[in-house]
């Protein structure tokens, strides 16, 4: 019998609070599951997408007189489904505009379960600015340590605080053009007809400096020259010869230059050599963008946050979930090392870069200076994490490597510590389609070995494994029966690594996280989320998990409730958390489950409580998440109460670092001498625009860019017909459709025709745009839940939008990263197949209207390829992806001279892993952004090229481009010389936007 044959389970109580669904921002697409209508019985994340202990926590050994502390288990609900939080779906990473998994997530009505650094955010102000001002009167910082690679400019001593806030950019005033008929976005660049040659100009100026150079910088800070000539690829460019210079020197510059080759003749070659490509490119500044890019007056600050487990021990309290409130999502530990009077946010040891990090945790255990966090979401190692940590306070991601044992297909339910380690459980897709159960066992949290269904039972009489918990080595789990409705009861004496099916079955309990405990007398059973006949909850009760019998009950409880939402067990206990109306709960209280008494009236607690655990002095503690101040807002929430008292709300704005404002710019384009920048605020689209200079930034106010639920814009392009953004709207919780904005001017945008969504299809939007002199394509993609395709439009007046239905070999298997204009029409550009099997497509048309496949692109010595960028200029396009070698991935280009059909192949320099983010090209070259490093730890880094075969890479390592943490530049613009990027520089408690202005010239322009 399939899976989709079995009997659904009786669909459990109606959740409290409708949270808001995922946004249209990075991350993709899955199928969708209905949430349950229990807030504590919902069904786990869906997809979308470590210090001594002693110190802090009770190490005692022994039975319960007590009970250990680390046997004490904590309950946590099944999250609703939606999108995974940490981006896109099990295929090959997508790099846009500004956000690398910006494709709009699948819709889902609830909130996931895709660094001055970042800024912390007032939890109800929704907007603020960075406003570090440069003290004149400070001591001149000591002069610029030596380095040993000169490509990078590093100030010598620590990193000032922030990001570094260069004087007010001289510049022309701020002026927005009256449109002009000019060459459309992505449009190649076609030089001038030639004209007669005028009279010898005279000696150029020095060359720009954009802002003041930073102290300890060199004398000529303006040109970065990476080392050497381009390096790997089969296109080696030769370096070009310094100038010849005068022997007749004074000795004083003899001498300095004697200093100089002292430090590295390195060094003297980057402040008087042309670079090797023939364009040179600015170091331009670096400066805060929060103020720059702030939502227009919008409530709350669209935060997303979900906390879904929390666990004890000793004095130290954690609460795991996930906050999807900036452009990458990141894990969630809320400590306490003092029982719950003080909490702070722990520290991630490789805080999320521009790649999304497996799942988010769901659920948490731990103690005796060993602690745990799993991912509970769809299967697959896309929606797994882990994370280990000794003290519960400093967190560590176990390497994706060390968990083979954790096959494709497998999922984790729940999660216990033992005596010897760790026991995890949960469900599998056996060979024939059927569900079945798994667990494994680790001694770390590091290494796993895993016990598959044969050795545990048969699916046709268990399928899967829901709730698991341990006293020492003794463990007890709850499985779904393979017929009827009996709970299965499983037991074990060795820590999970065998075990053993108990006789008894009770009938009509469903088996579910938070429905087992451990008392003075062994393991207590009671249903969660279900009510029986009478005012009370039976118990049953087992002294070593083996036989069961009823031996007490918990009431009377409230009609109005839905009956026992979770346990929670320690050595003070065990407590039963029961709702007694609408958002008002109570608890209840045991030493060994038989005998109960209500203990604490917990009153009025807002939102959906999902999970909650009792520490060892009796503290009851609950997370959850309530709506926020915005239609789209959703807040973490952390509730305490000690015996015989009322709940208190712990007060979690005051926590440092945990909230951030909901920003993120996905695109930037410069035309006419006008700005644009497009991207989402407090969960509605946004539209920034600058003048002439791209210093200043100033937010569009528009009802079209607002509404219920989430909108985001993710491209621009401006045309003949004028300015378009594209975008995704999640009006309906579980639908989301095209989102098109369009402006004369690039001042007063108004809404685009509303593109229909046929019935069944979950997702459809656009995701990139380009435009040429026959019109403007649009590219995106469209989501049913047979598959994923891509979805292509053509307009030739910003007034018909036409879906393209011919699509080459069907569009099956392709994902369309780009779009570009070329001097015979479009370019688009992408992949197809698995990470480890993907090959570059590329698509051409005459018209936006029909399309044609070209060979599929992947360059020598590569095992797979895929595209993510394309731009056109003069005669030719380049294109620019990430190969998979034998050396790990790298970032290469790709050039064509005729449109698509043959292609030339270039490594782009990187020292270490590198991803390009952004590509542009100018009339003096092309500029490509993005990170230098591992994604956790990356610099910002920039590529500059005259041809685009020949790259000189460029580090950026200051003015809040570099240092600790992830940063990155994600969106790229030229107009004339002046090239504007827009990043994030990111930390696991900031979140910062950055720009960086520069200039780029060529020696023949």
């Amino acid at each position: 019998m399939s899976p989709q044959d079995e009997e659904p389970a009786e669909s459990p109580p109606a959740l409290h609070h409708s949270p808001p669904g995922p946004s249209a921002e990075p991350a993709p697409e899955r199928p969708f599951r209905p949430a349950g209508s229990s807030p504590w019985m919902l069904p786990p994340f869906g997809a979308p997408v470590p210090e001594d202990a002693a110190g802090s926590e009770d190490t005692r050994d022994g039975d319960l007189d007590g009970l250990d502390d680390t046997g004490e288990h904590t309950w946590s609900p099944n999250p609703r489904t939606g999108r995974r939080p940490y981006g896109d779906p099990p295929r090959e990473p997508e790099f846009r505009h500004g956000h690398p998994y910006s494709r709009p997530e699948p819709p889902d009505p609830e909130p996931r379960t895709g660094r001055p650094p970042y800024g912390e955010q007032p939890r109800p102000q929704p907007s603020w600015s960075w406003q570090a001002e440069v003290d004149e009167e400070q001591p001149q910082r000591p002069p610029r340590r030596l380095v040993t690679r000169p490509d990078k400019l590093v100030a010598s001593g620590p990193p000032p605080t922030g990001i570094r806030r260069s004087p007010e950019i001289q510049a022309e005033p701020e002026e927005i053009p009256q449109p002009e008929r000019e060459p459309a976005h992505r449009l190649p660049y076609r030089p001038p007809p030639l004209a007669p040659a005028p009279p010898p100009p005279p000696p150029p100026p020095p060359p720009q400096r954009i802002g003041r150079p930073p102290g300890g910088r060199p004398a000529r800070p303006d040109v970065l020259v990476s080392l050497g000539p381009p390096r790997g690829g089969r296109h080696h460019r030769r370096v070009a010869r310094a100038p010849r210079r005068s022997f007749a020197l004074p000795l004083l510059v003899l001498v300095s230059l004697i200093a100089v080759a002292a430090v590295g003749v390195f060094v003297y070659q980057w402040a008087g050599t042309p670079t090797a490509t023939g364009i040179t490119l600015a170091v331009g500044d670096g400066q805060s963008g929060d103020s720059a890019f702030a939502a227009p007056g919008q409530p709350g600050n669209g935060s997303r946050q979900l906390l879904t487990s929390v666990a004890s021990a000793g004095s130290t309290i954690v609460a795991v979930g996930t906050d999807t409130t900036s452009a990458i999502a990141r894990p969630l530990f809320i400590v306490s090392d003092n029982g719950g009077k003080d909490w702070q946010l722990g520290n991630v040891i490789g805080p999320p870069g521009y790649e999304p990090v497996p799942g988010s945790p769901g659920r948490v255990a731990g103690g005796s200076g060993r602690w745990l966090a799993v991912g509970t979401d769809e299967p697959g190692p896309e929606g797994r994490g882990m994370w280990t940590s000794a003290d519960g306070r400093t967190w560590t991601a176990v390497d994706p490597v060390r968990l083979s044992p954790f096959l494709g297909q497998d999922r984790i339910t729940d999660l216990a510590r033992t005596a010897t380690g760790f026991v995890a459980v949960g469900t599998t897709v056996l060979p024939d389609g059927t569900l079945g159960a798994v667990a494994w066992v680790s001694p770390d949290g590091q290494s796993w070995s895993r016990v598959d269904n044969a050795r545990i039972g048969t699916s046709d009489k268990i399928r899967g494994i829901q709730s698991v918990i341990a006293k020492g080595d003794q463990v007890v789990a709850l499985a779904d029966p393979g017929t009827g409705t009996a709970t299965v009861i499983l037991r074990s004496d060795d820590g999970g690594a065998t075990w053993l099916r108990t006789a008894t079955e009770i009938p009509d309990i469903r088996p579910e996280p938070g429905a087992l405990a451990v008392g003075k007398g062994g393991f207590v059973l009671v249903p969660t989320g279900q009510r029986f006949g009478g005012d009370g909850v039976p118990v049953h009760c087992s002294p070593d998990g083996g036989q069961w019998r009823a031996c007490g009950t918990i009431g009377p409880l409230s009609p109005q409730g839905t009956g026992v939402r979770g346990l929670a067990s320690s050595s003070a206990g065990i407590a039963a958390v029961a709702e007694s109306a609408w958002e008002e709960y109570v608890a209840f209280r045991s030493g060994d489950g038989k005998k109960w008494a209500k203990s604490t009236d917990l009153g009025h607690i807002p939102g959906t409580l999902r999970a909650v655990t009792m520490t060892g002095s009796g503290l009851l503690v609950a997370g959850g998440d309530a709506r926020g101040p915005g239609d789209v807002e959703n807040l973490a929430v952390l509730m305490t109460a000690e015996k015989g008292k009322a709940a208190r709300a712990v007060p979690l704005e005051a926590v440092a670092g945990l909230n951030r404002l909901a920003r993120n710019t996905a695109s930037v384009l410069a035309s006419g001498g006008a700005f644009v920048a497009v991207g989402s605020a407090n969960g509605d689209a946004g539209i920034w625009t600058s003048g002439n200079n791209g210093a200043n930034w100033k937010a569009i106010e528009s009802e079209w860019l607002g509404g219920l639920g989430r909108q985001a814009l993710t491209d621009v392009a401006h045309g003949e017909k004028g300015w378009l953004a594209v975008g995704s709207t999640m009006a309906d919780p579980v639908i989301t459709k095209p989102l098109l904005v369009t402006s004369a001017d690039g001042r007063a945008w108004r809404q685009g025709p509303v593109i229909d969504v046929p019935e069944g299809h979950l997702f459809l939007a656009p995701r990139t745009v380009a435009a040429g002199s026959r019109g403007y394509v649009l590219a995106g993609e469209d989501q049913t839940a047979s598959g994923i395709v891509p979805a292509l439009w053509f307009t030739p007046d910003l007034k018909r939008f036409n879906r393209i239905a011919k699509l080459p070999a069907g569009g099956a298997g392709v994902r369309i990263h780009d779009v570009a204009a070329t001097p015979s029409g479009f370019i688009a550009v992408g992949g197809s197949g698995p990470n480890e099997r993907e090959s570059g497509v590329v698509w051409v048309s005459p018209d936006g209207l029909s399309w044609t496949a070209q060979r599929r692109v992947l360059p020598e010595d590569a095992s797979s390829a895929g595209l993510r960028h394309v731009v056109a200029r003069e005669d030719r396009v380049v294109a620019v992806g990430t190969a998979l070698t034998d050396d790990g991935s790298r970032p290469f280009s790709a050039v064509s001279l005729d449109e698509g059909e043959t292609w030339e192949y270039s490594w782009m320099p990187a020292e270490e892993a590198a991803v390009v983010l952004d590509l542009t090209a100018g009339e003096r070259g092309l500029v490509a952004v993005g990170s230098h490093g591992r994604s956790s730890e990356g610099d910002s880094s920039v590529w500059a090229s005259a041809d685009g075969l020949a790259w000189q890479r460029h580090a950026l390592v200051e003015d809040g481009l570099g240092g600790a943490g992830a940063q990155w530049l994600g969106a790229v613009t030229i107009s004339g010389q002046r090239v504007i990027a827009i990043g994030r520089s990111t930390t696991g408690t900031t979140d910062n936007i950055t720009i960086w202005r520069s200039t780029l010239t060529s020696e023949d322009r």
